[in-house]
């Protein structure tokens, strides 16, 4: 528990960029596409349709992933965690079948004791909360709620519960910069400091090739992986995916408009899709450099051309 979120990302970018990698010891599950704000530089309030996991889906993917190596589960991915009502009953069966590392990243608004205490008793072995501004005027104009200092006070409680429970989970922040908010940095840093074991701001993105007008909102790198390192090949594809609310399989977190759905629980085990041709190919595509033509190159390149999904079949290009 002593590792750095820091460590943890440098730890995520290191691969053998193969076409048939080991099983990924660290995988998402994305519980929920509903969220309860609205950032201007996130994708999620341009879905057409949104879903949330069924149970049956949540254990099995547990269960199978848990078999073939995974050891650290992410519970978030396009949406809000603690929209799940019943999130603390995953992170108790995650813990309970042995995962090492169970995480969260929320923007907070919901975790009030009442819901987040379950969840923190259950096992998490990480909360980071997403605040992109630092003060409220500026937190309204960029989350879409006027949440900023509910938000505070429920990080001030999750802080404060931990030395009470004698529990070890890691307590976080991240920042995603935009020009609006570069002013409030130090603000914001100032106010959660004394509460949290890391400060980890992020760079702008244009949110894995999804969100080309954020550049409108300010500077966006190129060949920036996710904020996490500087290449021309990304890390996800060797190293973890997400199970989406549907019980579909992409090649990356942040896939809001499943253009990078490689396979389908419905169809085929978590084992069988990681070894499957679709994964396969695009594996092939990344390490060749041969990406145009999917969103990958929106991404790495910060462009905004027309791309084509892997499984056209599961695709959902967004609402006007």
């Amino acid at each position: 528990m002593s590792e750095t979120i820091k460590k943890r990302k440098e730890m995520a970018t290191m691969t053998k960029y193969v076409v048939d990698p080991p099983f990924p010891r660290e995988i998402f599950i994305d519980l929920t596409s509903y969220c309860n704000h609205s950032c201007i530089f996130c994708s999620n309030s341009k879905l057409k349709h949104k879903y949330t996991m069924e149970p049956q889906m949540v254990r099995r993917v547990l269960r199978e992933a848990y078999e073939n190596g995974t050891r650290d589960i992410g519970l978030y991915a396009t949406g809000e965690s603690f929209v799940v009502k019943n999130l603390h009953e995953y992170v108790a069966e995650a813990k309970q079948m042995g995962y090492g590392y169970i995480f969260i990243t929320t923007n907070g608004a919901l975790a009030i004791p009442e819901r987040a205490k379950p969840v923190l008793d259950a096992g998490l072995s990480s909360i980071k909360f997403s605040i992109s501004a630092g003060t409220r005027e500026t937190y309204k104009r960029i989350h879409g709620k006027d949440d900023f200092n509910r938000v505070l006070e429920n990080l001030k409680w999750v802080h404060e519960y931990r030395k009470k429970a004698g529990l070890e989970y890691r307590i976080y922040v991240t920042m995603v910069y935009t020009n609006i908010t570069m002013q409030e940095q130090d603000i914001l840093r100032e106010l959660v400091m004394p509460y949290i074991d890391e400060w980890d701001p992020h760079l702008l993105t244009n949110q894995c090739g999804n969100k080309s007008d954020n550049n409108a909102l300010g500077h966006i790198e190129e060949f920036n992986i996710r904020g996490r390192t500087v290449s021309k090949i990304c890390f996800q594809p060797f190293k973890s995916f997400t199970v989406t609310p549907e019980g579909y399989i992409s090649a990356c977190v942040l896939d809001y408009q499943k253009y990078l759905i490689v396979g389908s629980l419905n169809k085929q085990t978590l084992k069988e899709i990681w070894t499957n041709e679709t994964y396969t190919v695009f594996r092939e595509r990344h390490i060749k450099g041969d990406i145009n033509g999917l969103i990958c190159y929106n991404c790495i390149y910060n462009t905004n051309e027309k791309v084509m999904p892997l499984m056209p079949g599961y695709a959902e290009s967004f609402a006007n």
